[in-house]
Parts: C-alpha cells; sequence; structure tokens
C-alpha cells in the first residue's frame, strides 16, 4: 500500500473512530431523552419557565390590576377573565401566570445561593480533613437540628415578608444538602490516582478542588440540585399559604390557595387552579430529576 493510500485510509478510519467516541455526558443526553417519563417532566418544567420568562407578554391583564366591578367571576364568565377574577376583581389567568415566575424564581434563587455557600464549605471540608472537617461536621449538625420550613418561619416573621426574604430565608438551610453532599464525594475522590498525580506536578489546592474533584462530584449534586428546586418552590408556597411569604399586590400561588379558604366552597377555581399548578410544576421537577439520577447513574452504561 502507498503512503498515499495509507494516508486516505487513515483519513477515513479517524473520522469513524472519533463520531464513535462516547462520553458520560453524551450517554447521559441519550439516555434522559429515551426515558419517556423524564422527557414528559422536561416539556412541563419548559411551559412553567417559558411562562415566568413571558410573563408580561402572555399576561392579558396586570397582576395587580383591579375590576371592582368584575369580583369573583367564575371561569368563562367575562370573555375577558378565561380563568375569572379573584375576591378583588383582578384577573385570575394575569395572577397565575405572573405566580409561575415568582416560584421559578424562588426555586432557581434558593438553589443558586445554596450550591454558592454549599459547594465551598463542603469541598474544603472534604479536601482538607481534619480540624476544617470537624467545623464543618459540628455546623452542619447544628443547622440540621433546625427544622427549615420553621426555621423560615421565624426569620420571616422577625425580618418580614416578600420575594427577597422568603430566598433569603430559605437559603440558610438550604445549603446544608449541597455541602454534605459535596463533602462526601471529596472524600471519597481525594485518595484517586488522578488527584495524587495532580499533587505531585505541583497543583495547588484549590486547583485540585476546582479543576479535577468539583467536576467529578457534578453527577450528584446536580440530581440534588434538580430536587432542591421544587422543595423550595413548595416551601415558599407554603409560607405564603400561611400569609407570611409574598406580599401582595405580588401574585403567588401558595397565598392565592391561602386566600381562597373562605371562598373555596362556591368559588372553586380560586383554590383548584394554583393547587394544580404547583403540583404540576413539582411533578416535572421531579421527573426530571428521576431522569438525571438514571441518566447519570454509571451503572447503566452499555
Amino acid at each position: 500500500m502507498t503512503s498515499a493510500s495509507a494516508s486516505a485510509s487513515d483519513a477515513l478510519v479517524q473520522p469513524a473512530k472519533a463520531s464513535n467516541q462516547r462520553t458520560l455526558w453524551r450517554d447521559a443526553a441519550r439516555r434522559f431523552s429515551r426515558n419517556r417519563l423524564a422527557m414528559v417532566g422536561l416539556v412541563i418544567v419548559t411551559f412553567f419557565v417559558f411562562l415566568a420568562v413571558f410573563a408580561d407578554v402572555l399576561a392579558p391583564h396586570p397582576y395587580d390590576k383591579v375590576y371592582f366591578e368584575r369580583v369573583l367571576l367564575f371561569p368563562g364568565e367575562h370573555p375577558a377573565h378565561p380563568m375569572g377574577t379573584d375576591e378583588v376583581g383582578r384577573d385570575y389567568l394575569s395572577r397565575m401566570i405572573y405566580g409561575a415566575r415568582t416560584s421559578i424564581t424562588v426555586g432557581l434563587a434558593v438553589m443558586a445561593i445554596a450550591v454558592a455557600i454549599g459547594v465551598p464549605i463542603g469541598g474544603i471540608a472534604g479536601y482538607m480533613g481534619g480540624f476544617a472537617d470537624w467545623i464543618v461536621s459540628r455546623l452542619v449538625e447544628i443547622m440540621t437540628a433546625f427544622p427549615g420550613i420553621l426555621f423560615a418561619i421565624l426569620i420571616i416573621s422577625v425580618w418580614g415578608g416578600g420575594i427577597t426574604k422568603v430566598i433569603m430565608a430559605l437559603s440558610i438551610t438550604a445549603w446544608i444538602e449541597i455541602a454534605r453532599l459535596t463533602r462526601a464525594q471529596l472524600l471519597s475522590l481525594r485518595e484517586k490516582e488522578y488527584v495524587e498525580s495532580a499533587r505531585a506536578i505541583g497543583v495547588t489546592q484549590r486547583g485540585i478542588i476546582m479543576r479535577h474533584l468539583i467536576p467529578n462530584s457534578l453527577t450528584p449534586l446536580l440530581v440534588a440540585i434538580s430536587f432542591g428546586i421544587p422543595t423550595a418552590i413548595f416551601a415558599e408556597a407554603g409560607l405564603s399559604f400561611l400569609g407570611i411569604g409574598i406580599n401582595d399586590p405580588f401574585a403567588s400561588w401558595g397565598k392565592m390557595v391561602g386566600v381562597s379558604n373562605s371562598y373555596v366552597r362556591v368559588y372553586w377555581h380560586l383554590a383548584l387552579f394554583p393547587t394544580l399548578a404547583i403540583a404540576l410544576l413539582m411533578l416535572g421537577f421531579t421527573f426530571v430529576g428521576d431522569g438525571l439520577r438514571d441518566a447519570l447513574d454509571p451503572k447503566m452504561l452499555e
């Protein structure tokens, strides 16, 4: 075989080899796309995120606009209000759409803060060990002793309500699970061969944590985040249901359910629509979380 033909043969083989290369993330994406429940959950979550992002365009009315002559209309009773109106005459469809923005904002913000706090703390404890690990472990044990929702109620009772304060109150305990998970992952990874090699060539401790340990801990962290978002959404709904979460006139599904208690026996739509929205959004995130857990499980590699 001539050198030209050999080069041509190599050129044909190289793309074939490259196309057959598989990575964890590519395999995970393929398995996730084959999971029907995961895809259903992704569609649900995408739909609510779309509502949240484009609420200003999609809502037919401002969320705080009051129509005193149209108080407590049933769905379909007035063409301008397909989901009816609430107890003060605000369009219910508009408030449902803006309620999606509130829930998505709280869920994502709480988990972003939890990751920003929990990953560095857990990373330091897991990698350094010794006294640093002891301090972090004792701190986590102390914080775990406080029930998250009750702690949030106490804080909001002192600070007052509002979306920013709800996010901060829920974030105070949300980082604990992320820190515990990160610590456990780094404790098992810090003795791996590639970490020893990085130490041997003089990579700094910060570089080892950020370049090697944290990226290899992403799989369980992503699953934990996907389950943490609906937990934060449900917590916000519970606080708003009790009347200490999101303040009027901002729309919150939990607050809409709580306010409807006085009218629900007659005006059924006031509780039904936001309750279904909360359940559907949480179901969507749960399906996505289950799909990520299955897709990123190394045992499922084919």
